[in-house]
């Protein structure tokens, strides 16, 4: 499932919400993860049918009689699991914060899901081992540009962490007190 790319989980994401033919699904991401993410319509059409030869989707043909026919796209159990679980995970990768993190968050929230809270301290403590390792490895390291690199990443990661601590986890509990207040 790691050797996925993380488009597939937010189209999965997307479907969670209920069958969508392929431009409603570029609207749902445009409209709603717009300023995180970005998704071309070859880039989906592509993903769809990939996802579909994997067994995640399925489609049908939806015909009309004055526009052209659509393939309207459905999640089905497999696939719902599967995006599940990886929304629960944190990011095992720096690099994949920008993207893959805030898209989990949105998902939570779009969806009304519960665990976000649990997500964000889960990152959390990815991040500050992360971070350690990085802390004794410049330690350790002789060399001045890798002893710089090396500063530079833990500065990077310190960054992370105080925005998962000052912007995530508010977030996160609006979720919970969100979801909390609509089953009321």
């Amino acid at each position: 499932m790691k050797d996925k790319p993380i488009t597939e989980f937010v189209l999965l994401g997307a479907l969670m919400s209920g069958p969508m033919h392929g431009y409603e699904i570029l609207r749902f991401l445009d409209a709603d993860l717009g300023p995180a993410w970005r998704v071309s319509t070859s880039q989906l059409y592509a993903l769809l049918k990939r996802l579909e030869s994997s067994g995640v989707v399925t489609s049908t043909m939806e015909f009309q009689d004055t526009r052209p026919s659509k393939r309207v796209f459905s999640l089905n159990r497999y696939g719902k699991e599967m995006f599940l679980d990886w929304l629960q995970k944190p990011s095992p990768y720096v690099r994949d914060l920008r993207t893959e993190f805030l898209a989990k968050l949105f998902f939570f929230r779009k969806l009304s899901l519960e665990g976000s809270l649990a997500l964000v301290k889960d990152q959390i403590q990815v991040l500050e081992s992360v971070r350690e390792r990085l802390i004794t490895s410049r330690k350790e390291e002789k060399d001045p540009y890798k002893k710089m690199v090396f500063g530079f990443k833990t500065a990077t990661l310190s960054g992370w962490l105080d925005w998962l601590k000052k912007e995530a986890v508010p977030f996160a509990k609006g979720i919970v007190q969100g979801s909390a207040l609509s089953s009321e």
